[in-house]
């Protein structure tokens, strides 16, 4: 037997001395008979149901924003993108004469393994159109913040065919020497 069972046993006189009042149980009993009870927290559902229709709203008026926000965003991006991009018929001309550019190098590369000077030679092309891509991008980004210019699509246009007469006379030469 624990020690607190034994402390109580022994000393259960001084636990039982003390009797609740005499009107006590005569309270109890008349509260049991009528029915009332006591008093327990009323819960109020309608403020309940007022407090979680305002999170709902809340919440929606949340989402709405934010969607509402990263469309006004996204569509911001897009127009800027569109008033910056080159018309179809320059993209097309640029993608040409880079197709043609890389079969003048190709051609140029063949040429110039043949012999030791042009190596020199199609070095020097490569810096010339390197320059003119580099002048191209900087066209490109004009044209973004002028868009509808002219001027500046005919650079652009100029500065391709640049590229492909700089390879076609540096081939025309290393043939000659050939």
């Amino acid at each position: 037997m624990s020690d607190l069972r034994k402390f109580m046993t022994e000393h259960r006189d001084e636990f039982d001395s003390s009797e609740p009042d005499p009107g006590h149980f005569r309270r109890f009993e008349d509260l049991v008979e009528s029915g009332v009870r006591l008093s327990q927290p009323a819960v109020n559902r309608t403020m309940m149901l007022k407090a979680a229709a305002l999170i709902l709203l809340m919440i929606t008026v949340a989402v709405f924003i934010f969607d509402l926000g990263r469309r006004e965003i996204r569509e911001r991006f897009s127009a800027g993108s569109r008033a910056s991009e080159l018309p179809i018929e320059i993209r097309q001309a640029i993608e040409y004469y880079d197709n043609q550019t890389t079969k003048q190098l190709g051609t140029m590369h063949k040429l110039a393994a043949n012999q030791r000077e042009p190596g020199m030679v199609s070095e020097s092309a490569r810096n010339q159109i390197h320059n003119l891509d580099a002048a191209t991008e900087e066209l490109k980004k004009l044209f973004a913040g002028n868009p509808g210019n002219e001027r500046i699509l005919d650079a652009i246009i100029q500065n391709q065919q640049m590229k492909e007469s700089v390879l076609t006379n540096i081939i025309s030469q290393i043939s000659q020497k050939k």
